[in-house]
């Protein structure tokens, strides 16, 4: 049963797959910028808040299993129409619509299922492999995407097919092994109050998590360390650290708890302040790989927490608060945020400015996690 469940959160991050024919869809579309196409691919992180939201309420009115089907239904639509129909940029932004919904209302309602099978010790061990899988599966269809983008660009829609044996792992594993049924009409009142702390924990980390990534193509430009293809490389690293970690998450969770927040964002820390720092490509490999592994103390840390004080009839709208809609929202707001702060610091605009104001604000979050758990103000 474990397996099947962690084989079904490989589609999480299936959206990177399309992330990875960026440079060929915008030479597909010239009269749009790279940022026009670049915002096509990410509108599928945004409208995960929607399909999590459609997956919070309709838990009260049909069955978690019923709410899976749909949303891998509508990834594998998505992903046909994507690869079938694509002259357009209106479709473009379309499929990334219908392809983030239904992702949106599938791994929120896919990680509550942690609720109704698993029991507290279990939980711990699976909410770290999960990360693991996410991580690893993100590394995979990366990879994949890539390939079927040298065939043409479009072809990277058919990454998303991955939903097709996830869903016959549910029809021939799990439907049969689960009585989840409707939850509860979702009311704030009836959520514990330390949910929205969790929340917070979620928002603080993706926002700079992100940072990582979303700049080190830029930094080994201004570097000199090598070309953009070498960016690549350097986030399959950076995922592989999140893989790493995943599988040891229990050892050091039984350990550290809650304090794991605090570890994550020091570990972020000192990836931050290296980068600033090194002229090494060595170093940037190894410091990818350190901060990398925070990914997999926060996100299940997150999960398994939640999963022990909520009761199992509210487990879809909570999940799809803290598993997709707190995530997508740091997501989307953490360019701007890290812009802003990074004027501050310097008004070079460089990669290292970003890096910079995001470690100013590790530390700042790292001291406040440290200062919640240390006066036991949950």
């Amino acid at each position: 049963m474990k397996f099947y469940y962690l084989a079904a959160s490989i589609l999480v991050m299936s959206y990177m797959g399309l992330m990875a024919a960026i440079a060929d869809i915008a030479a597909f579309f010239p009269g749009f910028s790279v940022q026009v196409i670049q915002t096509g691919v990410t509108t599928i992180n945004l409208m995960i808040i929607a399909g999590a939201s459609i997956a919070g309420v309709m838990s009260a009115r049909t069955t978690k299993i019923k709410l899976i089907f749909t949303g891998l239904s509508i990834v594998i639509v998505g992903g046909i129409c994507g690869f079938l129909f694509h002259d357009t940029i209106f479709f473009f932004y379309l499929w990334s619509v219908v392809i983030g919904i239904g992702i949106g209302m599938f791994v929120p309602t896919m990680m509550s299922l942690m609720v109704d099978f698993f029991d507290d010790e279990e939980r711990n061990k699976v909410a770290g492999m999960q990360t693991s899988f996410i991580n690893g599966g993100g590394v995979a269809l990366t990879f994949i995407g890539g390939l079927l983008a040298t065939i043409a660009w479009y072809y990277s829609y058919l990454v998303f097919l991955v939903a097709v044996p996830i869903m016959l792992i549910f029809a021939l594993k799990l439907y049969v092994n689960t009585t989840a049924g409707k939850t509860e009409r979702f009311e704030f009142k009836k959520i514990p109050k330390r949910i929205a702390y969790y929340a917070f924990s979620i928002i603080a980390f993706v926002l700079l998590y992100n940072v990582f990534p979303a700049n080190i193509a830029l930094f080994i430009r201004e570097s000199g360390l090598g070309d953009a293809s070498l960016a690549g490389g350097v986030n399959a690293v950076f995922m592989c650290g999140g893989v790493f970690f995943g599988f040891i998450f229990s050892k050091f969770s039984f350990r550290l708890g809650n304090y794991l927040f605090a570890v994550a964002h020091t570990m972020l820390l000192i990836c931050f302040f290296t980068m600033c720092l090194t002229q090494s490509l060595a170093v940037v490999f190894m410091v990818a790989f350190v901060g990398g592994m925070s990914i997999s103390m926060t996100m299940p840390q997150a999960l398994y927490s939640v999963s022990i004080i909520i009761p199992p009839q509210l487990s879809v709208p909570v999940f799809s608060f803290i598993a997709s809609i707190s995530p997508s929202i740091a997501n989307f707001i953490s360019p701007t945020a890290i812009g802003l702060l990074s004027r501050l610091v310097s008004d070079s605009g460089d990669s290292i400015s970003r890096y910079t104001a995001a470690a100013i604000l590790a530390i700042v979050f790292a001291v406040i996690q440290f200062t919640v758990i240390r006066r036991r103000l949950l």
